[in-house]
């Protein structure tokens, strides 16, 4: 998990300049209204720990996020900040084996090795964020959650010398929608230069629907930590 981490986070900083290019991109589109202080968009991107709560077994799994923010300013304090990030999953590792209803398949997943599940969403939060001082901010608010994709990995050794890698879709026994709530922590690391910022973040999310569909199968919620940075492009005051 710590080498997952450290991988993510090497590419976090790899991908800054392009992030901040595809801002640029957003503001040829939408035009100069876009990187103004009370309406401005910002990419992020970030690290994913989850956590799928209601397993006796299974461990924790990192990932990689990504969206696009939106920050319409209310007040000198106060903004509105929804959010769309088609690439949010959910991941654990080494989840009790589920069979394909393939019996001649189901023959060969013996001696397992792993089995990884992934529930890939698209998040949709919208926060109202509260200037604490000149570089911190502090934000809340519900989120919607989509599944786009639910998949169980399992590699087994069905003889000696062959791996056997088994991808089953799980969807139809997981709920489409998720309701969930965020709180968000953010600094500006650097502030709008050439209408350019970097600015961190730390947030925690809370599911509260049970991710099983049917609930006879008993009841599952995820969490999720997210590390990570936003690239505004924003004007600042003096122009530069």
């Amino acid at each position: 998990m710590k080498r997952t981490f450290y991988i993510s986070l090497v590419l976090l900083v790899l991908c800054s300049p392009i992030v901040k290019g595809q801002a640029a991109l957003l503001v040829l589109i939408f035009g100069e209204k876009a990187a103004t202080e009370n309406f401005h968009f910002s990419l992020k991107l970030g690290v994913n720990y989850s956590i799928i709560h209601g397993y006796e077994e299974g461990k924790n799994a990192t990932s990689l996020n990504f969206g696009l923010v939106n920050t319409i300013r209310l007040t000198d304090k106060l903004s509105l900040v929804p959010e769309f990030i088609p690439l949010a999953p959910r991941q654990i590792k080494d989840v009790p084996v589920l069979t394909t209803g393939n019996s001649d398949l189901d023959d060969l997943l013996v001696e397992v090795e792993s089995a990884d599940r992934r529930l890939s969403y698209i998040d949709i939060p919208v926060l109202l964020k509260v200037k604490l001082s000149d570089r911190f901010s502090i934000a809340a608010g519900p989120q919607f959650s989509y599944l786009t994709s639910a998949e169980d990995t399992y590699k087994s050794i069905p003889m000696e010398d062959i791996v056997l890698t088994t991808k089953i879709d799980i969807k139809s026994a997981v709920s489409n929608i998720d309701l969930g709530f965020t709180l968000d922590l953010e600094y500006i690391v650097v502030e709008p230069r050439g209408v350019k910022g970097i600015n961190v973040f730390l947030r925690y999310n809370k599911g509260l629907m049970n991710l099983a569909k049917d609930s006879e199968n008993g009841r599952y919620t995820s969490s999720m930590i997210q590390l990570g940075a936003t690239f505004p492009f924003v004007a600042n005051e003096s122009g530069k």
